[in-house]
């Protein structure tokens, strides 16, 4: 019994084979465009459907892929439909070359509607009840300062934006927990010098 279903086996994979090398292997080549505009589309999805294998076209939507006759190639780029092409079974060149067209695919997404807080006090509570990470330079912390140092509503004045400014200013030029003086041309100068020093 176990040598009739070793029989059997050996039977199938060799079947399986022939049938392997009566396909042949093509290589297809060619440009992937866009129907609404003939540009081509740059970096597609190109792959087989029986395994599932492929490639990327370049910049120019070109691309390269070895098949077999027979086999379905899929075409998948974001904001277009899917496309394929079957490569076809009475092909006897060992090269083809073709134009796949992808049509644009419009997307709809559902509608949202934007309301306004009702009043400047009630965002400022909605904004101060969020669990804020902070940063590497900033923990937010709503003990330390008032609420109107975080939402900015309490003076939108050419006063305010000028301490703002001066502020980003100072944490950038006075090394406010930024870990240096980027900007300060003072320090870069004592830099160079201590470059000069050094050599």
């Amino acid at each position: 019994m176990g040598k009739l279903i070793a029989i059997l086996i050996l039977g199938l994979i060799t079947v399986g084979e022939l049938s392997a090398q009566d396909r042949h292997i093509i290589q297809v080549s060619g440009v992937v465009v866009a129907t609404d505009s003939l540009l081509p589309v740059p970096y597609a999805t190109v792959f087989r459907s029986h395994d599932n294998r492929g490639t990327f076209s370049d910049h120019t939507g070109y691309f390269t892929l070895p098949v077999f006759a027979g086999d379905t190639l899929n075409f998948i780029f974001l904001g277009l439909k899917r496309s394929y092409y079957v490569i076809p079974n009475d092909t006897v060149s060992n090269h083809i070359s073709i134009v796949q067209w992808m049509e644009s695919e419009q997307v709809l997404l559902p509608t949202v509607d934007i309301l306004p807080y009702p009043s400047p006090a009630r965002l400022r509570a909605e904004v101060m009840a969020l669990d804020f990470p902070g940063d590497t330079y900033f923990r937010f912390d709503r003990t330390a300062a008032s609420v109107s140092n975080y939402d900015g509503l309490r003076d939108l004045s050419a006063e305010a934006y000028d301490e703002a400014s001066a502020t980003m200013i100072a944490r950038y030029n006075g090394g406010f927990r930024s870990g240096g003086n980027l900007l300060d041309a003072d320090a870069w100068g004592r830099f160079v010098n201590a470059l000069k020093r050094k050599n």
